[in-house]
């Protein structure tokens, strides 16, 4: 077998066993490059227990939890939701994920897709506009719920291409070497690093899973737009991580590199992590929002049917719906085979995954 091919498979073996040895790793002692992390014996003795985070999850926790049970509502399902979102900014903020997450770049990139995409889907799949309105206290309600300047604010915000540019924007900027090595060595830069995530997250799944229809809320193209644009940022970056061959972040080494995995291998998973979990996030919201538009359409004809004025709308909602699904699908899977024919072609430099901690000078 040509060099080159024997190369190249060895690379795939690699892409596939190292997450892995990872996530085995996870349970071992951790042992640690540097002096930050040496002392700690294992990553489940790492809980990051930050006040203000446990105090603003209860809060927002009871806020839903008054109103929800003030307007009856009656779908489970909803509260269910409601509360795993909570769980996730749980698990990135407060379990060992947080602060291991500073040591393994790829554990780093779970922790942002809990907060970034699977913390906002959950909280805004489950409508808790309604809820959190009559859980707060009355003149904060009116506050909020008003048409004054911070709706002005939202509003525009939550205009889908803007929404759209900032939860990439935010991924994309934080992502960059230099900005991304300060902002973890950099405490409070961090924060502003979890805040611009969740925030735009929040936005931008409010706009994707927003109850109203047209013209209120943004219009099924508008929202299928929207996803499919994330997911395309998601499948650049997390493939450019997953082929490069050489390591772009010093930050975790700095702090103490866990596990004895070099940072190409780590950066390299990391990319896998952004590439296929967190694209397929946004496939989840595609097929969501086209169900629930569907649904809608059907039970706004239903409604016609028994008013007596009859209307076309199921079939059109039901073509929508196909048409949707297959466009995404086929979509997706082009994108991942093209990038991967582009960027991992035969001739890829042979940089070998054991050059743990080099650094491009």
């Amino acid at each position: 077998m040509p060099h080159g091919v024997e190369a190249q498979q060895g690379r795939v073996k690699k892409r596939i066993a190292l997450p892995i040895a990872m996530l085995a790793a996870w349970s071992a002692p951790a042992l640690a490059h540097g002096d930050h992390v040496e002392a700690r014996a294992s990553p489940w003795s790492m809980w990051q227990f930050s006040p203000e985070i446990l105090i603003g999850i209860a809060i927002a926790g009871a806020i839903y939890w008054r109103g929800s049970r003030n307007g009856q509502v009656a779908e489970r399902w909803r509260d269910a939701a409601f509360y795993g979102g909570l769980f996730a900014l749980f698990l990135a903020l407060i379990s060992p994920i947080e602060e291991v997450a500073d040591h393994i770049f790829a554990i780093h990139q779970i922790e942002h897709m809990l907060l970034r995409t699977i913390a906002p889907m959950l909280l805004f799949l489950s409508r808790p506009q309604a809820a959190v309105v009559r859980g707060l206290p009355p003149g904060v309600s009116r506050f909020f719920a008003g048409r004054g300047w911070l709706r002005e604010i939202v509003d525009f915000l939550r205009i889908p291409a803007i929404a759209t540019i900032l939860f990439l924007s935010a991924s994309y900027f934080w992502m960059y070497p230099r900005w991304h090595d300060m902002a973890i060595l950099d405490e409070p830069i961090h924060y502003m690093w979890h805040i611009s995530l969740l925030v735009t997250g929040l936005i931008f799944f409010s706009v994707v899973f927003d109850r109203r229809p047209a013209p209120q809320g943004a219009g099924l193209g508008a929202r299928i737009a929207m996803v499919v644009t994330a997911a395309l940022g998601n499948i650049i970056l997390g493939s450019f991580l997953t082929f490069k061959t050489m390591p772009l972040y010093s930050a975790y080494l700095e702090l103490g590199h866990m596990w004895h995995v070099s940072m190409l291998s780590d950066e390299q998973t990391g990319g896998l992590v952004m590439w296929i979990p967190g694209t397929m996030m946004f496939a989840v919201s595609a097929v969501i929002v086209i169900h629930r538009w569907a649904s809608e359409e059907a039970r706004v004809d239903d409604r016609r049917t028994r008013t007596g004025r009859g209307g076309t709308v199921t079939k059109t909602s039901n073509g929508a719906m196909a048409f949707g699904l297959s466009l995404f699908s086929v979509l997706m899977l082009l994108l991942a085979v093209a990038v991967v024919a582009v960027i991992d072609h035969p001739h890829d430099r042979q940089r070998d995954f054991g050059m743990a901690g080099e650094i491009p000078g």
